[in-house]
């Protein structure tokens, strides 16, 4: 049976070609992606909460492959209606469900957090506007973004067609020696090729939108593994696991 381990159902825009693709090449074995999609042309404030009406129905229709966890796999898209935005989607998925959720904005603050990260860089395909936005949600969260750059995209299915090459020297433009780490943002961009490299080259943890996604969904199946090769915070997020069941144990 496919997906024997753990079945992660992953709502994402309906041009994004990258998040299955990429959470398939992190895959431990026995764990598989199934995607629904919601309706995405342009990434702009107004289409982004318009994802909102369909999100219930797609999550449903996800749910009924058996998931065990849900993630609505779309940056922008949870972190367009402000602070709480992400939290509030992940609670009408598990309400609609009664599976459990998650958003790739909130994998994101969970992976900052993992890592202990309080200043970082931030790299996005989006327009000025909507990477402000970003900024502005990050530092809500408590989050000091010292620098960041867009791409000016907006039609959703340009984002898929950036080559891992794009982002990946993006993130080293924005890089600045007071950030701790840099984040890469965007599950429609490529980028878990050259997350070790990064790490390497700029001395510091790299954060992208589809690994911290995948690193979250694994955390709520209890999965401790991951194929080799993309980045740290996985490092980070099975330290913690592994500590949370040793505090289970002798309570």
């Amino acid at each position: 049976m496919y997906g024997w381990r753990g079945r992660i159902g992953a709502l994402v825009p309906a041009a994004n070609s990258v998040v299955e693709p990429e959470f398939q090449r992190m895959a431990p074995e026995g764990v598989t992606t199934l995607a629904g999609r919601i309706m995405l042309k342009d990434v702009t404030p107004a289409s982004l909460r318009a994802m909102r009406d369909d999100t219930a129905r797609a999550a449903r229709e996800v749910a009924d492959a058996r998931v065990g966890v849900i993630a609505f796999a779309c940056t922008s898209g949870s972190f367009v209606g402000g602070p709480d935005y992400d939290r509030s989607l992940t609670a009408l998925i598990e309400e609609a469900t009664g599976v459990p959720a998650t958003t790739t904005t909130s994998a994101v603050l969970n992976a900052l957090r993992l890592l202990n990260i309080g200043r970082l860089a931030m790299a996005t395909p989006y327009t000025d506007e909507m990477t402000a936005l970003e900024a502005d949600f990050l530092e809500a969260h408590g989050f000091d973004v010292v620098a960041w750059k867009g791409g000016g995209i907006t039609r959703a299915a340009e984002m898929q067609e950036c080559a891992p090459e794009v982002s990946a020297a993006r993130a080293r433009e924005v890089d600045r020696p007071e950030a701790e780490a840099v984040f890469i943002s965007c599950t429609g961009l490529r980028t878990i090729e050259t997350i070790e490299r990064l790490e390497a080259d700029l001395g510091k943890p790299v954060v992208t939108s589809n690994q911290a996604t995948f690193a979250d969904c694994l955390r709520i199946l209890g999965i401790d593994e991951v194929q080799p090769g993309y980045g740290s915070l996985f490092d980070a997020t099975f330290a913690a696991m592994t500590a949370k069941e040793a505090q289970a144990a002798t309570a």
